[in-house]
């Protein structure tokens, strides 16, 4: 038994899988287990996952048919022994020390998550999600209003170390995109203490054709449905967050507006008609959330015009972006 599972969902990757892998391999913490679930792959990354398995011990490789990233996770939490468990992208890679900066944090705080920074990375250009290196001790409260702000902490799954005992009741929703924002708020109310560090240690590779870049679907819809229902945990448990959690919601829907609007020959208009009817029949709480900004603000004032005025909007926002990230 591993002090810590690492968990590994691997779909089609050959082209990153090995320096993923290696990034594992060379922890400066050594007491882990490496659960890489093969979820169905077509290509050669089966093949580069058993091979790694034949070098050292610690890899184990589980095969199952195509399910998605969330079956693929929940198979590796259900064959984990470690204490803790974590979760990496087979397509992103980590510090050599990330795993013992976690420990020591989750040990020495007596925390139930640990949480280190992000590097976002495109192409040649890299860059911190977080300015600054900060380190906070926050209650579950705490947490969740971070998690709802984007501030030093996110959804994502993959920069944290969990006792395993949070995932006793728990699995990712599958069939679902945004499986990370389905879930956190869940997680957070298995936990009483979450440390948090800003410094990144995760290296978080955005490549073409991922799912942040993808034109819309109708799966996109689930990250609205995902952050409906954290809106309801907050209602439930701290009403007094409810304007973080509805700006949360707000943001989902111009996330899915956001993709209608830049997604080429775009037709499923009745499914747009019925978000911005959502949008209108909430435009004074949009009005007055404090958490929404201002050049938001004015894009949903020319959606209620008409969605050209908001298209026109989104698409230079886009450009200007992207400019940004490759300057």
């Amino acid at each position: 038994m591993a002090e810590i599972s690492i968990v590994v969902p691997v779909y089609n990757v050959e082209k990153y899988l090995e320096k993923c892998l290696d990034s594992l391999l060379n922890q400066t913490f050594t007491d882990v287990e490496i659960l890489l679930v093969d979820d169905g792959s077509t290509d050669h990354s089966l093949k580069i996952c058993k091979n790694y398995a034949e070098k050292d011990g610690r890899i184990r490789v589980i095969h199952q048919l195509n399910q998605g990233l969330s079956a693929a996770r929940n198979t590796g939490i259900e064959n984990a022994t470690g204490k803790y468990i974590g979760f990496i992208d087979s397509d992103d890679y980590i510090d050599e020390d990330m795993y013992e900066y976690l420990y020591n944090q989750i040990t020495n705080q007596k925390a139930d998550i640990a949480v280190c920074g992000i590097y976002n990375e495109y192409a040649d250009i890299v860059r911190r999600a977080y300015p600054k290196d900060e380190c906070v001790v926050a209650t579950q409260k705490e947490a969740m209003a971070m998690v709802l702000e984007a501030n030093k902490i996110s959804v994502n799954a993959v920069n944290k170390l969990y006792k395993i005992e949070i995932f006793k009741n728990l699995r990712y929703p599958v069939g679902k995109l945004s499986e990370d924002a389905h879930l956190i708020l869940e997680i957070l109310l298995q936990a009483e203490k979450i440390v948090i560090s800003t410094s990144p240690k995760y290296h978080y590779v955005h490549r073409e054709n991922s799912i942040t870049t993808a034109p819309y679907r109708k799966k996109d819809l689930s990250v609205i449905e995902a952050y409906i229902k954290n809106k309801k945990i907050i209602e439930k448990f701290y009403p007094d967050l409810l304007e973080v959690a509805e700006f949360r919601c707000f943001f989902a829907y111009f996330y899915v507006l956001d993709k209608m609007a830049l997604t080429k020959n775009f037709k499923d208009k009745a499914t747009r008609k019925k978000l911005i009817k959502e949008i209108r029949a909430n435009k004074s709480k949009l009005k007055n959330n404090s958490f929404v900004g201002r050049n938001r603000k004015i894009a949903a004032i020319g959606l209620m015009i008409h969605p050209i005025f908001y298209n026109m909007f989104v698409r230079i926002e886009f450009r200007r972006k992207k400019k940004k990230v490759i300057s």
